[in-house]
C-alpha cells in the first residue's frame, strides 16, 4: 500500500465501500464508483476522493454483499483486474454469482456463518445471510478478522438479534460499520396526504436509528461507524427526496454507550483506533442540504442531458409488459393464486400516454386490459423509457422504483405483485 500510511487499518472509500488493510493486502467492499445509477438519479454524496484505477491496482480481494447497483456495479468492476477474486455468500439462487462470473472474475462462494481464510491474504472472513425474507436481491453482512483487528460490516443488510449474538460470541469486534438510514421508495413515491407521508418518514427514520444503536450495543465494538448511505438525488426536481435519509452525526449522538465516529470519503482508522479525517463535515442538516443543492447546480445541465438522452419507449408497451408478467408467473406459479382478484393499473408517460391494467381475476389469456379500471389495488405511473429498461433487463424493478421517478397510488398494498416483480432475482 503506497497511498495510505502504514498504520492504517481501515479506509473509508464512500457509501458502502471501504477497504480493510492488513499485512500489505487490501480487502475492498462493494465497489461502486461510477455515477449515476438507478435510472440516472443516484449519486455519491459526499463526493468520492479516490481514483478508480488506483483502487483497482491496490486491491487483493473484493467482497460484494448483494446485487443492487450501489453495491454491485459492472461499470466500476470493468476497471479491476480479473485475477482479483470476488467473495460472496453462498446463496441458493445463482443469478448474482453468474452476473459476476460473466464479467470475467473468479467467484468464491462462502457458506454462511462459516469462517473462511481468503487464500494468499491475512483475512479470515465470515458472511451472514440477510434475515429480510422478502429481500429482492438477497443480501449479506461480513466479519473480517485479521491478526491485528476485527471488522464487522452490515452495509444495509437486515439481521435479527440472534445473528448479532452469533457474531459477538465468536468475534471480538473492534470496528463495526452499521446501517443507520432508511432507503426506500416508500413513502416518497406514493400519493398520500403530506402529513401522513411525514409521519411515515419519521417512523422509518427512528426505526433505522434504533437498528444502528441496537446493533452497536449487541456487538460492543471499540468504534461504531454509521455506514452505507452516502448517496443523494441530485436532479433539481428530486432534491426533496433526500429528506428520507438520516444523518450519521445523529446516529452517533444516539449511542448510549461506547464510541462512534462519522467517516467520510478518505477518512481512516489507524492502529490505535483513532480517526484520521480528511473529509468534509456538515454541522447541520441545513448545511448539508445546501451542499447537496450546490452540487446539484453544478451537475444539473449534465443530469438533464442524461434524462433527455434516454431512449423513448416507442410503441405500445402493454403487450411487452404482459408477456414479461406471464413469463414471471411461469417461474412462480404459486403467485398466480395469490394475485387472484387483484387489479394493478399502469399509466405510461410517452408521446401518447398509455393506460392499461392487469386484472388477475380474469382468465389467464384475458388478464391484460386497455384503458383505466373502475377500481384497482395499486397504480404505477412510469416514464416509458424506464419501463422499457425494466422489460429489457437493463434495470431491475427495485432499482427502477428506488429511482423515485415512479409515482404510485395505493388503495390496497399487493405484496404478491411486488414479489412477482422481484422473482427475477431468484432465477438460477
Amino acid at each position: 500500500m503506497t497511498t495510505v500510511p502504514a498504520d492504517t487499518r481501515i479506509e473509508m472509500i464512500g457509501h458502502a465501500s471501504l477497504r480493510a488493510l492488513a499485512g500489505g493486502k487490501a480487502l475492498l467492499t462493494d465497489p461502486w464508483y461510477r455515477d449515476p445509477i438507478s435510472c440516472n438519479t443516484v449519486f455519491h454524496f459526499p463526493p468520492l476522493r479516490h481514483e478508480v484505477e488506483e483502487l483497482a491496482a491496490e486491491t487483493d480481494v473484493i467482497y460484494i454483499s448483494h446485487i443492487h447497483p450501489d453495491h454491485f456495479d459492472p461499470a466500476t468492476l470493468a476497471s479491476f483486474p480479473r485475477q482479483i477474486p470476488v467473495v460472496i455468500g453462498k446463496f441458493g439462487a445463482k443469478l448474482f454469482r453468474n452476473a459476476i462470473q460473466a464479467l470475467g472474475f473468479t467467484v468464491l462462494e462462502v457458506p454462511f456463518q462459516t469462517p473462511f481464510q481468503v487464500p494468499g491474504t491475512p483475512f479470515e472472513i465470515a458472511i451472514l445471510e440477510s434475515d429480510y425474507g422478502a429481500a429482492a436481491a438477497f443480501d449479506s453482512s461480513i466479519v473480517v478478522r485479521t491478526p491485528d483487528y476485527t471488522l464487522f460490516n452490515n452495509n444495509d443488510c437486515f439481521l435479527k438479534p440472534d445473528k448479532y449474538a452469533w457474531v459477538a460470541k465468536n468475534y471480538d469486534v473492534d470496528f463495526a460499520f452499521l446501517g443507520f438510514s432508511p432507503a426506500s421508495y416508500f413513502p416518497v413515491c406514493f400519493q398520500m396526504p403530506e402529513a401522513e407521508r411525514e409521519e411515515l418518514l419519521h417512523q422509518a427514520s427512528e426505526r433505522k436509528y434504533r437498528d444502528f444503536t441496537d446493533a452497536a450495543a449487541a456487538l460492543g465494538p471499540r468504534l461504531a461507524v454509521p455506514f452505507a448511505m452516502g448517496i443523494r438525488f441530485l436532479h433539481p426536481d428530486m432534491l426533496r427526496m433526500n429528506r428520507m435519509f438520516n444523518r450519521p452525526e445523529e446516529a452517533v449522538a444516539r449511542l448510549s454507550e461506547g464510541s462512534g465516529a462519522v467517516l467520510g470519503p478518505g477518512d481512516r482508522i489507524s492502529a490505535d483506533g483513532g480517526v484520521q479525517r480528511i473529509s468534509t463535515r456538515y454541522a447541520s442538516r441545513t448545511e448539508e442540504d445546501a451542499a447537496v443543492a450546490t452540487l446539484s447546480d453544478q451537475k444539473s445541465e449534465w443530469i438533464r442531458a442524461l434524462w433527455q438522452a434516454e431512449p423513448r419507449g416507442g410503441g405500445e408497451l402493454a403487450p411487452s409488459f404482459h408477456d414479461h408478467v406471464r413469463e414471471l408467473l411461469k417461474r412462480r406459479p404459486a403467485l398466480a393464486g395469490a394475485l387472484r382478484d387483484h387489479v394493478i393499473a399502469f399509466e405510461i408517460e410517452n408521446d401518447n400516454n398509455e393506460y392499461f391494467y392487469l386484472d388477475f381475476g380474469r382468465e389467464a389469456a384475458d388478464i391484460l386490459q386497455t384503458g383505466k379500471p373502475r377500481d384497482f389495488d395499486m397504480r404505477f405511473r412510469y416514464p416509458a423509457a424506464l419501463l422499457k429498461q425494466g422489460l429489457e433487463g437493463t434495470t431491475d424493478w427495485d432499482e427502477l422504483h428506488f429511482s423515485c421517478r415512479v409515482l404510485i397510488e395505493q388503495r390496497r398494498f399487493c405484496e404478491p405483485w411486488m414479489a412477482l416483480l422481484r422473482s427475477e432475482f431468484h432465477a438460477e
